[in-house]
């Protein structure tokens, strides 16, 4: 099933790296899919309106691939701790 997945990440990658010229990546997809699970948060929402944070967030390499994990945003949400370790990864 792993296996299965891989293929299709690659294939959809090739398909969408030649449909946008290269400017769009699987990461960028999942990154973008976590953002939108998370802005349904209200203590994500105030940080993402926060200018300083809303850069850090979508700028910072580390904070981006922590977001690109799969299900992260679950856990997030779900475990004080780990919601309290992203933050500190924001701030």
């Amino acid at each position: 099933m792993k296996a299965i997945k891989s293929i299709f990440g690659v294939m959809a990658s090739i398909f969408l790296g030649l449909l946008f010229m290269g400017g769009l990546d699987i990461d960028d997809i999942k990154f973008s899919r976590n953002i939108r699970k998370l802005k349904k948060e209200s203590w994500f929402k105030e940080l993402s309106d926060n200018g300083y944070y809303y850069e850090k967030i979508y700028q910072n390499p580390r904070i981006r691939e922590y977001l690109r994990q799969d299900h992260i945003v679950e856990k997030i949400i779900r475990n004080e701790h780990e919601r309290t370790y992203f933050i500190s990864l924001i701030k």
